[in-house]
């Protein structure tokens, strides 16, 4: 707790990342694993410290190595995962809100709009549906942030799906649908998995038996892959490896991840390059036993001389798993029961917990808490937002939708940094083009608009604010509106005789012929062929949109901003009619 107060300076303690990765150390070297989960971090992300692929792989292997532990410690098939976590800007359908991005929600998050759902399926299922039954099962089985696990309730309907569907003798009954024969199959693994791992009442291995073969001959990928454990550990049934191995196959045949993971485990030492295979494509679907295994094959290369790549890969599946499999270190369930009960202080300091271990949802849900302000963790207004934009970096870093275009925000208006327009528009250039935000397209065709953080340039704004435009229909008056001022900033600067880029702005050019595309398209691939691009790996963000700028003001004249010129130019002149109109409606007549 010192190494988190030197790092991010709360209570007003002076921040030192010295003194913060000290303590940090000392901590982890007594097998501490939030400490390991930090150090882990900040070694792979060069936060604090020099960046250090060895040292990442070092923490992040102890830290899995702890979770996978308590992972095979429990029941059979494994402990469930942590639970649900939810992101705060859910609660208003996004960072900027609803719709105002591709990534944003059509309506936000809230418990009124989840018990109407659930009152829905509720309502169905009472009504015989098996389908809205079964949705219920996979609800309470696995939990949700407005409804906790209740293996209870997901026993009941799995009772009326099975009283509905099988006869007592756990036989199908006669004439069901190929839907409703695809659900009974899936009530019967989860029922069969559920008895084995005493889930809702005691464990019945004799009826998790039963259940699970009934899903095995109906060809269900779990009641494959649990009717392959049983026989593997001889639970109920005589051990038998080699049917063991024939079940885990079928399953991995289905693509079942645990399937996957069991058949590999069965054939590593006589098929190495199938167990590592079914591995692979299992951790693809994000099975965490299988990234454990993949990690350890890839440091096992990088032992051998597989070198910076093999760590790399080694640390990103061992973080998957620190990530997921993290009962006994992370701070995230701490922090949702302080926001659940109003506590902002306890849920801000435990989001910082997990946003210095590298938690994106702790970063994002962090910096959110941290722009409200006020309270004793921080002296002043610009030291909240100056940890606020911290974590909108990492955040950002880590592909969180809308955190890089508050980055630009915070460079614009110079909250908790000097202001830098300049550092603005490379932020909202980078959400523009890897972020698809139409948000980032917009503002970054204002900059061009009025030449602020970068050259004005009236092509370019134009065609940022039309892909803003095709980007974000929730946005189509903003866009509208600035088209409909570009126009008339460009008509006002080209009467007075400003250089205003060549072509016309707003007016599509003529029709290519057949023949004259294919000789263009044929001179572009010769072009291409002969080319030598050098792209560098730039490892800062001002680089990245730096270049990017380069490439906007290179090709900006070609096309003369002409994306969409027909529809543009009539609905943005429709636009300022209607706001003109608008604006003599309402202006006091004398």
């Amino acid at each position: 707790m010192v190494g988190f107060l030197y790092a991010t300076g709360l209570g007003a303690v002076e921040q030192r990342n010295g003194h913060s990765l000290l303590y940090m150390t000392l901590a982890a070297l007594q097998g501490y694993g939030p400490a390991e989960a930090t150090l882990a971090f900040r070694y792979a992300s060069g936060v604090g410290a020099a960046m250090s692929c060895d040292e990442a792989l070092l923490h992040y292997q102890a830290v899995a190595r702890a979770g996978m532990r308590h992972y095979l410690s429990g029941p059979p098939l494994g402990r469930h995962l942590p639970g649900y976590r939810a992101r705060l800007s859910d609660d208003r359908g996004g960072v900027y809100g609803v719709l105002t991005g591709p990534y944003s929600l059509h309506k936000a998050v809230d418990r009124a709009g989840f018990n109407e759902l659930l009152e829905y399926h509720q309502y169905n299922a009472r009504a015989g549906n098996v389908k809205a039954c079964l949705t219920l099962v996979d609800l309470y089985y696995h939990g949700h942030r407005f409804a906790p696990q209740d293996f209870g309730m997901a026993r009941k309907y799995l009772a009326d799906i099975t009283a509905r569907l099988f006869t007592r003798q756990a036989e199908l009954r006669k004439g069901l649908t190929q839907a409703e024969a695809s659900t009974a199959a899936q009530a019967a693994g989860m029922l069969g998995v559920m008895s084995w791992r005493g889930e809702g009442q005691a464990a019945d291995p004799a009826a998790a038996f039963r259940w699970l073969s009934v899903g095995a001959s109906m060809g269900h990928a779990t009641s494959l892959n649990g009717l392959g454990m049983m026989y593997l550990s001889g639970a109920h049934v005589a051990k038998d490896a080699q049917r063991a191995t024939e079940l885990f196959k079928q399953a991995a045949e289905k693509q079942h991840q645990g399937g996957q993971v069991n058949y590999a485990l069965a054939v590593m030492d006589s098929a190495p390059d199938v167990a590592m295979a079914n591995f692979k494509a299992a951790a693809e679907n994000g099975h965490i036993l299988a990234h454990y295994y993949v990690a350890g094959f890839h440091a096992t290369s990088m032992a051998a001389g597989g070198g910076e790549a093999a760590c790399r890969m080694a640390v990103a599946s061992y973080r998957f798993v620190a990530e997921k499999a993290d009962w006994l270190h992370s701070p995230i369930p701490a922090a949702a029961a302080a926001a659940a009960r109003g506590d902002v202080e306890a849920a801000t300091v435990e989001y910082m917990r997990a946003a210095e271990m590298g938690y994106d949802v702790g970063q994002l849900n962090a910096a959110l808490l941290l722009e409200r302000g006020g309270g004793p963790l921080f002296a002043g207004a610009d030291e909240y937002a100056k940890q606020a934009l911290v974590y909108w970096t990492r955040a950002a870093n880590q592909n969180v939708a809308d955190a890089r275009t508050k980055q630009g925000d915070a460079y614009y208006y110079g909250r908790g940094v000097a202001r830098s327009y300049e550092r603005a528009a490379a932020a909202y250039g980078l959400a523009a083009r890897t972020e698809a935000s139409g948000l980032g397209m917009w503002s970054l065709g204002w900059m061009y608009e009025h030449g602020i953080g970068v050259a004005q340039d009236f092509h370019l704004a134009k065609r940022w604010y039309d892909q803003s435009l095709d980007a974000n229909h929730a946005g189509r008056l903003a866009a509208h509106a600035s088209l409909a001022r570009l126009s008339l900033r460009y008509l006002w600067a080209w009467a007075r005789g400003r250089d205003v880029g060549d072509g016309p702005l707003f007016f599509a050019p003529r029709p290519v012929s057949h023949e004259e595309e294919e000789a263009a398209n044929n001179n572009n691939n010769h072009n291409a062929h002969n080319a030598h691009n050098t792209h560098n790996d730039h490892h800062h963000w001002e680089n990245q949109a730096a270049a990017a700028d380069d490439d906007d003001h290179e090709s900006g004249d070609d096309d003369g901003g002409n994306v969409a010129d027909g529809g543009s130019l009539s609905e943005s002149v429709f636009f300022v009619v209607l706001l003109l109109a608008a604006a003599w409606m309402f202006l006091p007549l004398r």
